[in-house]
């Protein structure tokens, strides 16, 4: 019997001594899943879209809707294609506003929606070019109703 407790105590402190050499030898894990992490300190690049009207039919009343779009980057190619190509947006911009309803882009949450459809239809025409772009996100600077 005491050479069972004897091997059961020898078996336990091997694992422990195990466990205790293998963190210190692999180091703390925290530690080194953030040394990996990529911080992109390039400034901000703004590219301003100009202002996009449309109308709306607001229980038979004529309602107008002007909107002004920042895009955010960080790249300089992809500030270049953005403003090559602003009316190709703008007109991206009209065909989302045209096919929303008046109540849901003129309320908070609509138009937190609606940015996002924004962001991800600009996306989609910049997608098969030769480079990607770099959108950081897209945001309404102007929100004109009468």
């Amino acid at each position: 019997m005491n050479k069972l407790l004897l091997s059961g105590i020898l078996a336990a402190l091997l694992l422990v001594s195990g466990g205790i050499g293998a963190y210190f030898y692999f180091g703390d894990v925290s530690t080194t899943e953030n040394a990996g992490t990529f911080v992109d300190d390039r400034p901000f690049i703004y590219v301003e879209v100009p202002p996009v009207v449309t109308n709306f039919d607001v229980k038979g009343k004529m309602r107008y809707l002007q909107i002004t779009v920042s895009l955010q980057t960080r790249d300089a190619p992809t500030s270049d294609t953005f403003k090559a190509n602003l009316p190709l947006i703008q007109s991206e911009l009209l065909t989302l506003m045209q096919i929303s309803q008046f109540d849901e882009i003129t309320s908070t949450s609509g138009k937190t929606g609606f940015i996002k459809r924004i962001e991800s239809n600009v996306r989609q025409l910049f997608k098969t070019g030769e480079d990607p772009i770099e959108l950081e996100r897209a945001m309404l600077t102007g929100f004109v109703i009468q």
